[in-house]
């Protein structure tokens, strides 16, 4: 299989970064460009802050082009550019992401701006991802970062037990938030702004998106209401988030394991950014610990460059049933990684093994 030429549009942020530090040795995608704001336009790459907290790979000393330029799309255009990986700003994104996939270039969304809009699949592909097929505007977006260890175990449960309600309490690091608060040792060390406006309805509605598409007749068809907070917190990275699900009927701890795992023998996928298994379930979660999960295997010293699986599962675990009729869990997943770079990257990934492009 020949390299798809793409491009990576942002060169300075957290998910910009990641994207180029996963693309570089990537089987499916050559990294040909990468775009960024007037701050960066014109720098070589190398020249550009590294973020990250593992070693900058040896990237391509490429030319930062400039998202504004005239030439812009003609540059792509002679580069080769297929295909482009978007840590766009929303309201940026929502200039330059049509712009080139009416162009067509075919886009890959980590932002916000077509999320949920006709003809622009909103993909978790454990989930929905027959609609990657059903795309008709050159645009395919994944989700928001916290949604991930929300979603991907509820539609286990959801495809075996009837769900009425559920409840969820985030706990979200400061990552998720861009760089900034990574380097402000007042953030870190606890004194930052806990709220985060319009996260839990942005949340909520996705959900119901997603759910709404499911391959799985039991997800499509649930009904539930919804109880969802989200706070910020000092973790560097990494999301947790405290779920109560009540079911009509009863369950038991021992069923909720078996759910799981039948889940997880059904979601095998062979794309290089596919985890061992979706799901990663132990006794207990340690924040620390647990953020480089393989969905088999944690990583003390990640290369997410050479290693696309590893921070890729969700881990679950402090699993027990209150009342047998209310499962109680928490969820963690790397919000930058299956979050946001790593998952936009595997739907790309499918939409190359399906030949949708």
């Amino acid at each position: 299989m020949s390299r798809r030429p793409c491009i990576v549009l942002g060169a300075s942020g957290l998910v910009g970064q990641r994207l180029q530090q996963r693309l570089i040795n990537h089987p499916f995608f050559e990294l040909k460009a990468v775009s960024g704001s007037k701050q960066t336009a014109g720098k070589r790459l190398d020249e550009v802050e590294w973020r990250l907290e593992q070693e900058r790979p040896n990237l391509p000393n490429l030319e930062v082009l400039d998202l504004n330029a005239e030439d812009f799309l003609s540059s792509l255009n002679s580069l080769g550019i297929k295909v482009a990986f978007s840590a766009l700003p929303d309201d940026i994104a929502a200039i330059i992401e049509v712009k080139l996939a009416k162009s067509g270039i075919i886009v890959f969304s980590n932002s916000n701006a077509y999320r949920r809009k006709p003809g622009v699949p909103l993909v978790i592909p454990e989930i929905n991802q027959h609609r990657l097929s059903q795309h008709e505007k050159n645009i395919f977006c994944a989700t928001n970062c916290t949604l991930l260890p929300i979603a991907i175990p509820l539609s286990a449960i959801c495809q075996e037990l009837k769900v009425s309600h559920i409840q969820m309490r985030s706990r979200q690091a400061l990552s998720g938030a861009g760089w900034r608060l990574l380097f402000d040792q007042e953030a870190l060390n606890g004194n930052h702004d806990k709220s985060i406006p319009g996260e839990a309805e942005k949340t909520t509605a996705e959900l119901l998106h997603i759910f709404n598409q499911a391959g799985n007749q039991n997800v499509a068809n649930s009904s539930f209401t919804t109880d969802f907070q989200c706070q910020r917190v000092s973790r560097k990275d990494g999301h947790l988030v405290v779920v109560e699900v009540i079911i009509e009927g009863t369950t038991t701890v021992e069923d909720v394991v078996e759910i799981m795992n039948k889940f997880n023998q059904s979601n095998f996928d062979s794309s290089p950014s596919s985890p061992e298994k979706p799901i990663h379930l132990v006794d207990r979660i340690d924040t620390e610990h647990h953020l480089w999960s393989d969905g088999e295997n944690f990583s003390i010293n990640p290369n997410p460059t050479d290693d696309l699986k590893t921070g890729m599962a969700i881990v679950l675990g402090d699993l027990e049933v209150l009342n047998n009729n209310t499962i109680r869990f928490s969820a963690y997943s790397h919000n930058t990684i299956r979050g946001a770079a790593g998952g936009v990257i595997l739907l790309a990934e499918i939409a190359v093994m399906k030949s949708l492009f």
